[in-house]
């Protein structure tokens, strides 16, 4: 990787950045690509539809609120954390009826592909410039960074069931390459939505609106528009809902069981047992060799991106694309890196630290590890095109491109562990996923066994595993309070329920609630379909 770190230090004449016509620049279509892919993501996430597909606790609650939201009856209580983005479209989708489900997930599946999409595209940006014009090592920088977050921890399983992290983290990225575009104003309206997601996001978010505000004085309209609905949206549903415009925080400083936040180190457990092993070794390697030769390159080359002093430097930026391109690699992979502490932190105060609040770092990390690849690749290709003995080669930089990534790619998976060891088990994906979907039908058979929601209802109060209970409440179509998680193992027993939908969260998993706690009192088994069996004890 050495070999082209010439590239960030050649001293060149000072040209306008919009002369540029290679490296840094080299997109298509610029802000419609971004809608080709979103419409190809859809479609595509409309075809996964095909499985079994089903959303998850956090998607489910969405979905009750975006139901309540139309009917003008918010409840918060009893659910998870509050958060924007995802109930904007659940709102949206609610008069949809039954539908409604349905299209959350292709939405936030679309997202998972759009993320997938944008770290493929920022890599090979910033790796063109650094890589030349063979397209071999800038298409190896690619799929590299893209495979890696694919096969990072729990990727693929969170958005297959609706969680919107990987919605969150396409946005990041098109706002980071709206940036780089010199789209500013776009970049801040993009980042905005992003910021409806995770709050950590308004630590980036407020300064660059700051920023705007002193290079823009046209955008400052905006600034203050979405620096004013920013709190709106997030407070403001609370307080309606819950009564409380905090009780997301207070919800959320209740985690799990198996939250690392109840580990002895909580920050230790969250960044070296979640966030460093969820991307592979290869790549955060590749990550920290291509950080630390790019800021060499550029600080060798200082004497040109400094030239006339720090404000001419922030006004007109370095001189290069390849300057440009090491700036972008170090940022990305220094804010993934950043992005981990801050979750750890986050988790050290008593908040979940979920494996799916670390996607975003694994992206940026990747982006920066693939560049690192790809840059090895054109430094293999320059080494193979420099032999005597392969004239061809040296006459070819196609081909001497193709060959060293070739020789990249061969030692990308010869490297120990081998890369099989790091692919996700799809099989065993495919049968939670699976079962989780059986989950949703079973339910809904369920209570169509029972003669309807109503009916159910009439019988009296109604219990069932907890995962379960945002599903079940909107199946039934009340409050996600109106349904009882199973009592915690150790806490104090609750009065009998009515009804108890029992089931497993997962398809190895103990059978909740259990039925026999509640001494004295005769269930009768109403339903017993796959997954559930629901039994009855109605009140006069």
């Amino acid at each position: 990787m050495s070999l082209p770190t010439a590239e960030l230090t050649v001293s060149v004449a000072p040209t306008p950045r919009t002369a540029s016509s290679g490296g840094l620049r080299w997109r298509v279509g610029g802000g419609r690509l971004y809608v080709a892919l979103g419409l190809l993501a859809l479609v595509l996430a409309g075809f996964s539809l095909l499985i079994p597909s089903t959303p998850s606790y956090d998607p489910w609650a969405w979905l009750v609120w975006g139901r309540e939201i139309v009917h003008l009856n918010l409840h918060l209580t009893g659910g998870p954390t509050w958060k924007p983005l995802p109930v904007v479209f659940t709102t949206l989708f609610a008069p949809f009826g039954k539908a409604a489900p349905d299209m959350w997930l292709v939405l936030a599946r679309a997202g998972a592909l759009m993320a997938v999409a944008m770290v493929f595209r920022v890599t090979t940006r910033f790796t063109r410039p650094l890589a030349g014009r063979p397209l071999a090592p800038t298409l190896l920088a690619g799929v590299i960074a893209a495979g890696s977050l694919v096969v990072s921890r729990g990727f693929i399983s969170d958005n297959a069931y609706g969680y919107s992290e990987g919605l969150m983290t396409a946005l990041v990225l098109i706002a980071f390459e709206r940036h780089l575009d010199g789209a500013r104003r776009q970049a801040f309206t993009v980042g905005f939505v992003a910021a409806l997601d995770r709050p950590e996001l308004w630590l980036v978010w407020g300064p660059y609106g700051l920023y705007l505000w002193w290079k823009d004085p046209g955008a400052r309209k905006l600034v203050v528009a979405l620096f004013a609905l920013l709190p709106v949206l997030w407070f403001g549903p609370q307080l309606w809902g819950s009564g409380s415009l905090f009780s997301g925080v207070a919800r959320a400083q209740h985690p799990r069981s198996n939250s690392p936040a109840f580990a002895k180190c909580p920050f230790c457990t969250e960044l070296l047992k979640h966030a460093w092993p969820g991307v592979l070794l290869r790549v955060k390697a590749a990550a920290g060799i291509a950080i630390v030769v790019a800021a060499f390159g550029l600080w060798r080359a200082r004497g040109s991106w400094l030239h006339g002093g720090l404000r001419a430097t922030v006004h007109s930026g370095f001189q290069t694309d390849s300057q440009r391109a090491g700036a972008g690699l170090i940022v990305a992979g220094l804010a993934g890196l950043g992005w981990w502490v801050l979750i750890g932190i986050l988790t050290q105060a008593g908040f979940s630290g979920n494996d799916r609040y670390l996607v975003l770092g694994a992206a940026l990390v990747a982006i920066s590890g693939g560049v690192g690849w790809g840059w090895a690749a054109h430094a293999l290709a320059r080494a193979l095109g420099r032999l005597r003995t392969a004239p061809a080669l040296a006459g070819a930089a196609g081909a001497a491109g193709a060959a060293g990534a070739l020789a990249a790619a061969a030692v990308f998976i010869a490297l120990p562990p081998w890369i099989g060891a790091n692919v996700v088990d799809v099989p065993a994906t495919h049968r939670a996923i699976v079962y989780q979907a059986h989950l949703r039908e079973d339910a809904s058979a369920s209570v169509r066994r029972l003669g309807g929601p109503a009916n159910v209802l009439r019988c009296g109060t109604v219990m069932t595993e907890g995962f379960q209970v945002p599903m079940l409440a909107w199946t039934l179509g009340v409050h996600t309070l109106q349904v009882q998680a199973s009592p915690l193992p150790g806490a104090p027993l609750p009065p009998a329920p009515n009804v108890i939908f029992q089931t497993r969260a997962q398809h190895n998993a103990h059978l909740l609630p259990v039925v026999r706690a509640w001494t004295g009192v005769r269930y009768r088994l109403a339903a017993d379909i796959r997954a559930f069996r629901v039994f009855e004890h109605c009140r006069s």
